[in-house]
């Protein structure tokens, strides 16, 4: 069974990643993986799978973000398997208002992630995004900037 504190910092290996992706912080957020991690999204564009940290942080960086990046109903398995990885699963929120996200969108879905505690906190193993739902909105275009990131 998990400590407390544990399911707690797995959250905010979670919100981490959310906020390192929106700041451009890419040394904070390669370090939220661990070295061989894996990543499995999906989207409009097809399926990407990259294994290792540098090529999951490389794919990252060429990927046209929403201005901010939204993790919520964050479930923790509360038992560890055998070699210590723990399954999360969470919904994501990602509002694709900037000027050159055409059309603006509302766009979520589910997270499956395995993450493992290590010498320097939680980490990512293995992190699966599969959509579920995008919607096309409409944004005050004059609004300032800062006001169009949801």
């Amino acid at each position: 069974m998990l400590e407390a504190v544990d399911i707690i910092l797995i959250h905010q290996l979670l919100g981490r990643y959310g906020h390192t992706i929106d700041h451009r912080r890419w040394d904070d957020f390669e370090a939220l993986f661990v070295p061989d991690a894996s990543i499995d999204y999906r989207g409009g564009t097809g399926v990407v799978e990259r294994v290792g940290r540098d090529e999951i942080v490389e794919w990252f960086k060429s990927v046209n973000h929403p201005p901010a990046h939204h993790v919520t109903n964050i479930v923790v398995d509360e038992t560890a398997d055998p070699s210590g990885r723990v399954g999360v699963h969470s919904k994501f929120l990602a509002p694709f208002t900037r000027e050159d996200h055409v059309p603006k969108r509302l766009y979520g879905g589910d997270y499956h992630d395995v993450v493992t505690k290590t010498d320097g906190g939680w980490k990512f193993v293995f992190k699966q995004c599969i959509p579920r739902w995008n919607v096309a909105i409409q944004v005050d275009d004059d609004a300032p900037e800062h006001r169009r990131t949801f």
